[in-house]
C-alpha cells in the first residue's frame, strides 16, 4: 500500500548545519508511527522537516501523492497535516472553546460538526469548555493542543513529545486518545522520549541516532530487539 507520508533520504537542518543525514520514514493512512532515539538524534528535527520548519537540502517528502519538500507550513496545513509542538502549544488566556475556535482558522461557516468531533474525543474538555486553558493541568493542556489541531480534520497529525512531563496516568490517557484519533481515520506520527511505552502502543517505530536511521520495525519487534533495548531503551 502506498504510504500517506513517505520521507526518503531527507537531509537538512538549521542554517548551514545539517542535523538530518538521510532520514527515511513512512506512515500509512491507518498507522500510529513513533520516532525514538537518544537526545540529539534528530527526532524532533525529522518531524519539523515534514511541517516545513527547517531548511532541507536533499531528499523527498511525499504526502498523499504530492511532493511537499520545503513547502511553507501554511500550505502544508491546507494540504492536510497539522502539528502540535511540545511547548507553547495553547493560548493560555483563552478558554478551551476559544482555543478550539482558533484551531479552525481555515474553516468557514458553521463549526458545530468540528466541535462535536473534538468534544467526542475529549469529553473532559467539553465539560470545562469555558475554563481558561492556562489553569488546566499539563495533561489537559495537551488535550487542548491536540483538539485544536484536529479542528481542521487533518489526514496526518504530528505530535512532538505529547507526554513530556506528564504523570503515568495522563501518559496512558494521551496514548489512548491517539488510538481513538487513529480510529477516526487520522494517521499519527509522534516523537517520544518514553520509548518503551510508546513502542508498546505504536503500530511501527523508527530509531534514529545522529540524524540517521538505525532501526525500524513494528513496536513489538523493536521492543524485542536486544540491540535496540541495550543501546536505546536502557536495557
Amino acid at each position: 500500500m502506498t504510504p500517506l507520508l513517505s520521507m526518503k533520504n531527507v537531509r537538512g537542518g538549521y542554517g548551514d548545519a545539517d542535523i538530518l543525514h538521510g532520514v527515511s520514514i513512512d506512515v500509512a493512512s491507518d498507522e500510529i508511527v513513533v520516532i525514538v532515539g537518544p537526545n540529539g538524534a534528530g527526532k524532533s528535527t525529522a518531524m519539523k522537516s515534514v511541517f516545513g520548519l527547517l531548511t532541507l537540502r536533499g531528499g523527498s517528502i511525499l504526502f498523499d501523492g504530492d511532493e511537499i519538500l520545503n513547502w511553507a507550513p501554511n500550505r502544508i496545513v491546507q494540504r492536510g497535516i497539522c502539528y502540535v509542538p511540545q511547548v507553547d502549544n495553547i493560548f493560555r488566556e483563552m478558554s478551551i472553546h476559544e482555543n478550539l475556535e482558533m484551531g479552525a482558522f481555515l474553516k468557514k461557516g458553521d463549526l458545530s460538526a468540528a466541535y462535536d468531533r473534538v468534544y467526542e474525543l475529549f469529553p473532559d474538555l467539553k465539560e470545562r469548555r469555558k475554563t481558561m486553558a492556562g489553569s488546566l493541568s499539563g495533561g489537559q493542556r495537551q488535550m487542548v493542543a491536540m483538539g485544536r489541531a484536529l479542528m481542521l480534520d487533518p489526514k496526518l497529525l504530528l505530535l512532538d513529545e505529547p507526554t513530556a512531563g506528564l504523570s503515568p496516568k495522563y501518559m496512558e490517557q494521551i496514548f489512548q486518545i491517539c488510538r481513538d484519533v487513529r480510529a477516526t481515520g487520522v494517521a499519527i506520527l509522534l516523537v517520544e522520549q518514553h520509548a518503551k511505552q510508546a513502542l508498546a502502543f505504536a503500530d511501527r517505530g523508527y530509531v534514529l541516532a545522529a540524524g540517521q536511521n538505525r532501526h525500524e520495525g513494528t513496536g513489538a519487534e523493536l521492543l524485542a530487539d536486544r540491540e535496540v533495548a541495550e543501546m536505546f531503551l536502557g536495557g
